[in-house]
């Protein structure tokens, strides 16, 4: 393995510039702190790879490894840990211990462990003669289940009311663009962040968005005419470059600078738990009003971009069920009324 090391070194500074650009050169020194040279050439080489395009993918996979070898050096004792060769079955397990002990969300571990996995079959694909760890019946948690015995924390969902206030509290151009996009159009807070001005067609009416989304697949999204007013207005004559712009630094917006924006709209109109009010609660808002206006499954998991239609079904589930169960036992209920009121006789047909 370790002839394989040096193979890596001649691009390593192409890689550590384009990676000081995506994810910033905190994370790099952070990973480059934590795990072994070869470890770490092979982290690099996983995360300018193609299947992890998204910037904002890129930093959460790099936070996990950091994290997961952060706790796996302490618990071996071992600096800087040698993640690759050194992970066996065994210290998976313990961290999984770990987790649910220190009561980490079920969506933290399955992260964290799904990155871990993808970083050895990347390494794996490559010739590095290492197998994952991470076992799929014995470490993964199922999506929905918890470590406490309650369940597993969704995302909120709002009344429409509240959802017409953030919209009226959006007091700037930006503001109301970004609650549109939201809401309206259903982006993910990294759909939006990265999306480039290169992609609007702003010459044709109605103004129209290509939108890259998971799997790099592409849709597109025509603006209504309040919506399209805003990002005209907000991005003036810039025709290249992030949609979004930080005017303190000239760089593209951030996904933390897109949750401080729902927060601060939450603040103004006065809601309850304002800090609750991430982007993902306007699109799971968004999705749960579209299954009570009774749009089909099939045209609400296009819009959404999701691959399968569980997840997209999630969203009733989640706002629904409880609503459906009611009304199933509220019919049990009523038969047994009507055998005491003597409108039914007992065991007959109805």
């Amino acid at each position: 393995m370790s002839e394989l090391v040096p193979q890596a070194l001649p691009i390593h500074d192409a890689i550590r510039r384009q990676l000081t650009t995506d994810i910033g050169g905190a994370r790099l020194l952070r990973l480059q702190g934590v795990l072994d040279r070869l470890t770490f050439s092979v982290v690099l080489h996983w995360l300018t790879s193609e299947r992890r395009a998204s910037p904002n993918t890129k930093q959460g996979y790099a936070d996990d490894v950091a994290r997961f070898a952060e706790w796996a050096g302490e618990f071996r004792g071992q600096h800087p840990v040698q993640l690759l060769t050194g992970t066996d079955k065994t210290t998976v397990t313990a961290w999984t211990l770990h987790a649910r002990h220190a009561d980490r969300a079920v969506r933290t571990q399955r992260r964290t462990l799904y990155a871990l996995r993808s970083l050895f079959n990347y390494a794996a694909r490559n010739g590095f003669p290492v197998t994952s760890p991470v076992s799929t019946e014995d470490h993964i948690p199922k999506a929905g289940t918890s470590n406490t015995g309650r369940p597993e924390g969704a995302t909120p969902v709002l009344d429409l009311v509240h959802i017409v206030a953030l919209r009226q509290a959006a007091q700037t151009d930006e503001e109301h663009l970004i609650f549109d996009l939201l809401y309206l159009h259903g982006l993910r807070e990294s759909e939006l962040v990265e999306q480039r001005l290169e992609n609007v067609d702003r010459d044709r009416s109605p103004v129209r968005f290509q939108v890259k989304r998971k799997g790099s697949k592409w849709i597109q999204r025509d603006l209504a005419a309040d919506t399209a007013a805003s990002f005209l207005a907000c991005v003036g004559d810039r025709r290249e470059g992030p949609m979004l712009l930080d005017p303190k630094t000239g760089t593209g917006r951030t996904r933390f600078q897109i949750i401080d924006t729902t927060r601060r709209l939450a603040r103004r109109a006065g809601l309850a738990r304002p800090t609750k009010v991430t982007p993902h609660v306007l699109r799971a808002t968004a999705i749960t009003a579209l299954f009570d206006a009774s749009i089909a499954l099939h045209e609400i998991q296009a819009w959404a971009g999701h691959a399968d239609p569980k997840t997209t079904r999630m969203y009733w589930e989640r706002a629904n069920a409880a609503r459906r169960d009611a009304a199933l036992s509220s019919t049990l209920a009523t038969g047994l009324d009507h055998v005491l009121a003597g409108l039914i006789e007992p065991g007959a047909d109805e």
